[in-house]
C-alpha cells in the first residue's frame, strides 16, 4: 500500500477523529417539511432525531423523506417521528474506523450515529472513512 501509514493502522483510528461533530438535529415533533428543509439547506443525507437530553431517538434520511412522500403524497402535517428510522445502529466514539465500516456494511446504512455515554456526539459515513484514508495517501505528483 502506498503512503506512509499502513492500511490496517489507519483503520484503528478512533471514530471521534473522523466523524462530523457539527450536527444538525431535530426533535421528534418537528414538522417533516422543516426536516426536509434542513437536509436541503445543509446538503446533508440525514438528520438525527434527539430528545431534550441529546439522546438519539432515530434518524431521518433523504431516503426516508422520499419514501414517506411517495407513500403518502405529502409531507405537510407530518412530523419527524413519523418518518424516522427508529433505533438506528450506533457506534461509540472510541470504536475504530474498521468497526464503523463493518457496522455501515452489515447494517446497510449510510449514516452511523456516534455516541458518548449514550448521547449523540456525531455522525460518521463511509465517505468520512475514505477521506481519512486519502488524507494519509497524498496524490501522486504530476510532472
Amino acid at each position: 500500500m502506498r503512503g506512509s501509514t499502513g492500511g490496517r493502522e489507519l483503520l484503528h483510528a478512533h471514530i471521534r477523529t473522523l466523524m462530523n461533530g457539527q450536527l444538525v438535529t431535530v426533535g421528534p415533533e418537528v414538522p417533516l417539511l422543516d426536516v426536509a428543509r434542513e437536509i436541503a439547506a445543509h446538503d446533508i443525507g440525514a438528520v438525527p432525531v434527539v430528545d431534550e437530553h441529546e439522546n438519539l431517538l432515530g434518524l431521518v434520511s433523504t431516503s426516508d423523506v422520499v419514501a414517506f412522500f411517495q407513500e403518502r403524497g405529502t409531507l405537510e402535517g407530518k412530523i419527524a417521528r413519523q418518518a424516522m428510522s427508529a433505533e438506528p445502529p450506533v457506534i461509540d466514539e472510541f470504536a475504530t474506523a474498521e468497526e464503523a465500516m463493518s457496522v455501515l456494511r452489515d447494517a446497510r446504512v449510510r449514516h452511523l450515529p456516534v455516541t458518548r455515554e449514550g448521547r449523540l456526539v456525531g455522525l460518521v459515513t463511509a465517505s468520512d472513512v475514505i477521506r481519512h484514508i486519502l488524507a494519509h495517501h497524498p496524490a501522486p505528483e504530476v510532472a
